[in-house]
């Protein structure tokens, strides 16, 4: 069974920010109770208010000694129900990053974002108001930490993760952009796709993951090679294209496929850590 430790919520006593409402805390507790791993982390949050009318919660985990802060965006919508099912590539490892010896953060969608399942539709993921959510949680950990900064997403995540490295202020440190949007869908328009932002003013180290038996029509692997080949200010972009696990899901694009890179999970955490950890000033 896991720590009881993990089920006990952090209180982060940071002024203008507020803990996280009961409700997370519980479901939390819930999801890390069936969940037969243990970790030596210890998962709590805060609450932001990153624009006008808006709040943001945020999943934290922190890590002994550790030498980078990742925030990790989710998939789908982003919602709650998403990322507190831990089923989605990233809350189900945000636990394993954190071992490997970072300070996790992962934030769920703001609080007047809910009509698109739940959370974000994949048009607000390229606002200046989704600048802005993103903004001020890279503002909180820099001051809370000191630590550099990475921003890691998957399928639409990577679309928030690619879209921030591009415009967003203040600057993360790298970019690592797993099962990326590259294709329009019948959800978005054509801005959406990661390929059509301004890769070239990405400054940052890139690391771009697909899995080469990725079936969800927009993410093929060789999205992941156009995004490296487009990132020409990046001063290491590199490209990963795993093989390998299993396909147990009931559409492409969902959890538990090699889109979510089901059955090598492991080594993609892996691979990342070692890309960011090779990669630090």
């Amino acid at each position: 069974m896991r720590l009881s430790l993990l089920a006990i919520l952090l209180i982060v006593p940071i002024s203008g920010c507020q803990t996280v409402a009961t409700n997370l805390a519980t479901n939390m507790a819930i999801d890390l109770a069936l969940r037969p791993v243990v970790h030596v982390a210890v998962e709590g949050g805060i609450e932001l208010k990153p624009r006008l009318g808006a709040t943001m919660e945020v999943i934290l985990i922190d890590s002994k000694n550790p030498s980078a802060a990742i925030i990790l965006m989710e998939g789908g919508s982003g919602s709650s129900r998403i990322i507190n099912s831990a089923r989605g590539f990233l809350s189900m490892t945000r636990e394993d990053f954190a071992d490997k010896g970072f300070f996790v953060a992962m934030p769920i969608a703001p609080s007047d974002q809910t009509e698109f399942r739940g959370g974000m539709h994949p048009d607000y993921r390229i606002s200046n108001s989704h600048l802005k959510d993103i903004g001020s949680l890279v503002t909180w950990i820099k001051k809370k930490t000191n630590l550099p900064v990475w921003i890691v997403g998957v399928s639409f995540g990577a679309v928030s993760a690619a879209y921030y490295a591009v415009n967003g202020k203040p600057k993360v440190d790298g970019v690592v952009l797993n099962s990326s949007i590259t294709l329009k869908n019948r959800f978005i328009g054509d801005d959406v796709p990661v390929t059509n932002y301004a890769l070239d003013k990405i400054t940052v180290p890139l690391l771009a993951v697909g899995h080469e038996d990725d079936e969800c029509p927009d993410t093929p692997a060789s999205g992941a090679k156009e995004i490296v080949a487009a990132s020409i200010s990046s001063p290491n972009a590199k490209v990963l294209i795993v093989s390998g696990g299993s396909d147990m899901g009931r559409h492409p694009c969902h959890p538990g496929t090699p889109h979510t890179f089901n059955g090598v999970e492991d080594e993609v955490v892996s691979a990342i850590t070692r890309f960011i950890k090779s990669n630090l000033k």
